[in-house]
Order: C-alpha cells, then sequence, then structure tokens
C-alpha cells in the first residue's frame, strides 16, 4: 500500500517543476507575441525576418536563463523527494514512532514552503532577464533584434507587468497542488496545528489578485491607448493604421486579462473555501456525535489558525466527553454535568433539598461469597450492579454509593425530580423484578440465587459537596438516610418497606402490605412501616 503511496506522491512532486516551467514558457510567449506582433503592428507590423530573429533571441534567452535556474530547482526538489521515498513506509504506520513522526511533519512543512521558493526563483528569472533586455543592446547589438529604446521598453513590461503575474499565477498554482499533494499523503495526526511554513495572509492575496484583476487591465489598456495617440502626434503613426490595429491590442489585452483572472480567482478561491468548507464538515460531524472528527491544516495563514483552533476544540470536547465517560462510571450523570458545567460545581458546600432514599441489600451474601471463589463473587456482584444500576438510571436516580452488597439512591438531587417518592417506589418495584430475573439466568448459568431487601424513606436533607479541597464527594446529610438504612434492614427476603413520609398521601396510588410497627435503632417513637406490592 505504501509503495504505490509513494510513487504517487512522487509523480505528484516530480510535476510541480514542469507547471512551473510551463506557466514561465506561457508568460514569456505572450510576451513575445505582444512585443514581436501586436505592439509593432500597430505601426505597420513587423517583416517576417525581422520576427524570425526576434524569435531565435528569445528562445536563446530561455535556454540561457533555463540553464541557470535548473540546478537551483533541482537542489530545492530532489532532496525533498528522496526524503519523501525515505519515509514512505511511515505514511501508513498507524504507531508511527515520535522521530519518524517529527521528520515527517517537517518534510510537510518544507513541502508547503515550496511555492514561496519557486516565487522567489520565478521573480529572479525575470528580473534577469528584462536585465539582459536593457544591457545586450549595447554589449551586443548585432545579435539584439531589438534596439535601446524599445529593449528598455520590453525590460521595464517584463519587470513591472510580466513578472508579478507570472510569480503570483505561478505562486497559486503550486500552492494548490502542494496543499493537495500534503492532504491526500500525509496522515491527519501530523497536520493538526499550524505548520511552521512562511505566512502569507489571505488578506495580502485577495489583495494581490483584486489588483491584478481590477487595476492592472485597465491601466495597461489605458497606457498603450495613450502612448499610440502621443504616436500619433509626434507623426509616427497614421490614425488609419491606429483605427484599424488599435481593437485587436485591445481584445487581446482584455482576453489576456480575462482569462488571467478566471484562473488567479479559481486558485484564490480554492484556497480559501475548501479548508472552510472541510471545516465546516467537521463541525457537522462533531454536531452528530463524532468527537474524533479533525481537518488537516495545511497552511500558516488565518484559514490554518481556524482549522487549528477546530482541531483544538475538538480533542477539548473529546476529552471532556471521557472525564464525563470516566467519572459516570463512578458519579451518576446529574453530578457529572453539575461538576462540568457549572462553575461552582466543584466547591464545597451544601443546600437543604427534599428527596427520597432508597438503601438496598442482598439478603444471606456474606456466607453465600465465603463459600464461592473471588473471581465468582465478583462476577456476581458486578452483574447484580449492572441491572439494578441500568433500572436506577432509567428512574433518574443517583446513585451515591455502592455499600459492599447494597446501594444507596437519592431521588431528587442534584437534580430536582416531581414526585420523588412514587418514582423511588416504581424504581424499587422494577428492581426487585430485575431481580427475579436474574435469577432465572442464574440458574442457567448453575450460579446461585440471590435475595435483596430494599428500604425508602423522603425527607429532607442537606446535598452537596462534602469532603475537602482536595478529596470531594457528592453526598447527603441527615437522620432521613439513617431511616432508610434502619428500615431496610428490618426487610425480609424480596421485601420493600417504606416509610409514611413516602407513603402518607399515597394510600389509594399503591397496593401496600399491612402496617409494621417497629422502633428503629436511635429513635423513640415506634414508626408505621408498610411493605410495597405494586403500584395501582
Amino acid at each position: 500500500m505504501y509503495a504505490d503511496k509513494v510513487s504517487y506522491g512522487t509523480r505528484r512532486l516530480l510535476a510541480i517543476h514542469p507547471i512551473d516551467i510551463c506557466i514561465n514558457l506561457m508568460g514569456a510567449g505572450i510576451t513575445f507575441i505582444w512585443f514581436s506582433h501586436m505592439q509593432p503592428g500597430l505601426a505597420g507590423g513587423v517583416d517576417p525576418i525581422t520576427l524570425w530573429d526576434r524569435a531565435i533571441f528569445v528562445v536563446v534567452l530561455i535556454v540561457m536563463v533555463s540553464v541557470i535556474r535548473l540546478p537551483i530547482e533541482l537542489k530545492l526538489f530532489w532532496p525533498l523527494i528522496r526524503q519523501f521515498r525515505k519515509l514512505g513506509a511511515s505514511l501508513d504506520d498507524k504507531n508511527i514512532e515520535s522521530a519518524k513522526a517529527h521528520e515527517l511533519s517537517n518534510l510537510a512543512e518544507k513541502l508547503l514552503n515550496t511555492p514561496i521558493k519557486l516565487s522567489v526563483i520565478n521573480l529572479s528569472v525575470w528580473l534577469m532577464s528584462g536585465l539582459i533586455f536593457v544591457i545586450v543592446p549595447d554589449v551586443f547589438p548585432e545579435y539584439c533584434p531589438w534596439d535601446k529604446t524599445s529593449g528598455i521598453k520590453i525590460a521595464a513590461w517584463t519587470v513591472f507587468l510580466g513578472a508579478p503575474i507570472v510569480v503570483a499565477l505561478a505562486y497559486f498554482v503550486s500552492e494548490s497542488w502542494i496543499r493537495t499533494t500534503v492532504e491526500e499523503l500525509f496522515p491527519y495526526e501530523l497536520l493538526l496545528s499550524r505548520p511552521h511554513s512562511t505566512r502569507i495572509n489571505v488578506l495580502p492575496r485577495l489583495l494581490v489578485v483584486s489588483l491584478m484583476i481590477g487595476v492592472i487591465p485597465p491601466v495597461v489598456i489605458s497606457h498603450v491607448t495613450l502612448h499610440q495617440i502621443t504616436e500619433i502626434k509626434n507623426g509616427h503613426q497614421s490614425i488609419d493604421n491606429f483605427l484599424a490595429q488599435m481593437p485587436l491590442a485591445i481584445f487581446f489585452l482584455l482576453g489576456l486579462s480575462m482569462v488571467l483572472a478566471v484562473i488567479l480567482s479559481l486558485f484564490l478561491a480554492r484556497s480559501v473555501s475548501i479548508p472552510l468548507r472541510k471545516t465546516t464538515l467537521g463541525m457537522r460531524r462533531i454536531g452528530r456525535g463524532h468527537l474524533e472528527a479533525r481537518v488537516k491544516v495545511v497552511s500558516c495563514d488565518e484559514i490554518g489558525s481556524m482549522g487549528e483552533g477546530f482541531n483544538v476544540m475538538a480533542e477539548g470536547l473529546r476529552e471532556r466527553d471521557y472525564i464525563r465517560q470516566t467519572f459516570g462510571s463512578y458519579l451518576s450523570d446529574d453530578v457529572v454535568t453539575e461538576i462540568l458545567e457549572s462553575p461552582d460545581g466543584v466547591k464545597l458546600g451544601g443546600e437543604l433539598r427534599n428527596i427520597s432514599i432508597l438503601v438496598s441489600d442482598l439478603r444471606g451474601f456474606t456466607p453465600l461469597a465465603e463459600s464461592l471463589e473471588p473471581s465468582k463473587v465478583i462476577e456476581i456482584l458486578n452483574r447484580y450492579f449492572e441491572r439494578m444500576t441500568d433500572v436506577i438510571l432509567r428512574h433518574n436516580g443517583t446513585i451515591d454509593e455502592f455499600t459492599g452488597d447494597g446501594i444507596l439512591v437519592f431521588f431528587g438531587a442534584p437534580k430536582p425530580l416531581k414526585d420523588h417518592e412514587m418514582v423511588s417506589v416504581a424504581c424499587a418495584l422494577e428492581m426487585r423484578k430485575a431481580l427475579k430475573e436474574m435469577n432465572r439466568e442464574n440458574n442457567l448459568l448453575n450460579l446461585p440465587e440471590l435475595r435483596m431487601g430494599i428500604g425508602i424513606n423522603a425527607g429532607q436533607v442537606i446535598v452537596g459537596n462534602l469532603g475537602s479541597e482536595k478529596r470531594k464527594k457528592y453526598g447527603a446529610v441527615g437522620s432521613p438516610i439513617n431511616i432508610a438504612f434502619r428500615v431496610e434492614s428490618l426487610t425480609g427476603k424480596d421485601e420493600i418497606l417504606i416509610t409514611p413520609s413516602v407513603y402518607g398521601q399515597r394510600l389509594e396510588q399503591l397496593e401496600l402490605g399491612a402496617v409494621k410497627e417497629a422502633t428503629l435503632k436511635g429513635f423513640e417513637t415506634p414508626i408505621a412501616l408498610r411493605s410495597v406490592i405494586a403500584i395501582k
């Protein structure tokens, strides 16, 4: 797999050089057509012999400049291609070592710096060409088909018009090509943050393209027109020839401007819109719950900053979700939500709250545990707690703690719960039903049956974060909790006992057993307990 990727990537990297050469040749060709045919045509045209001489001069100039720039570009590209081939096997490595990852990141940054380096080379080449047009008519007049004045004019157009256009066009095309190559070949783990590449912000790029599209064409056409009018005034140009030739020159310049405007606008829009579109898709994936969504950051500008910010946000959401899931294994979802979302969620303190307290405990489990292997005991307890937890969470209960083989549950804290007394009773009934189903499975698995007692009480307690700054726990304090534990200790097998604070105003809603008078330890007044059979 990686061999195909290396081969594909090598072809992509090698293609940058011919693409750049083609853009430069196109610029040279357009310059040659203008100065060898279009503009001289305004003065009556140029003879074929002179046109041939000028073509030979331009070809020799291109060859000479290419000989100079070729080793420079080879020195730029070949080390990158060799490094890419060397590290190719690491592109598909899911557990890439840190040293290789650093080398790959460094390679990606070098590749992303290539367009600006090519732009510097292209600018130097065009400045060199302009200098040649100024020097050659004086040094080698017999070899130059242009006179001194024409040479200076060609040099000025080459430096101030041809060079910026070719440099900008080569930059945007190569930047798009390199960015796409890096995105396709490099794993996203290496492209999560902005690369340490040359920073060219979006605003300067917009200004350059705007100038080339909106300012240069009318300035050039105006300059040509005014120059020819001056030629007419000086007697170097006839009005008839001007009227015959000028429309063709204007159409040539307008057509060239339109093509250049479309190409530059297209590549500029792609460099901005494609990363934005990918970030938007990533946001949609995050919204659907896919917190692993990331975008590849392949620029150091504002778009890259936005992509890096998105990845940081996504990682933060993933970590927050991991924390929530981890805490959720120890605390209820409501407690976790309060801790993570409330500024005061982890502060010590509490409040008075009217809640229901459910206490459950397995009957006869201690001697049963002594007769089984420890692993089997843990297996049975975990299966029991898993079933009971599912039931409790369905009824919006808050599991305060597992007490050995028992469970302490709150209804109405930390999240207020309407009619929490009836909810706690409904939860207890479903817990008893779930235990019966579990016992049927235990019989099939040759595991012992379990018996459970449940006590429920309601009352006003203090709920909140208890402990110290180093160790906190969400819990409740108050005598209603002690009463719930005392009531649970009086239950029989699979019995649910509730206090008057639970059934007091709900006798018509519940099917209850006979009154069981009991004096609880620590309380002088007897209490009338009722066993729950069902909800009517």
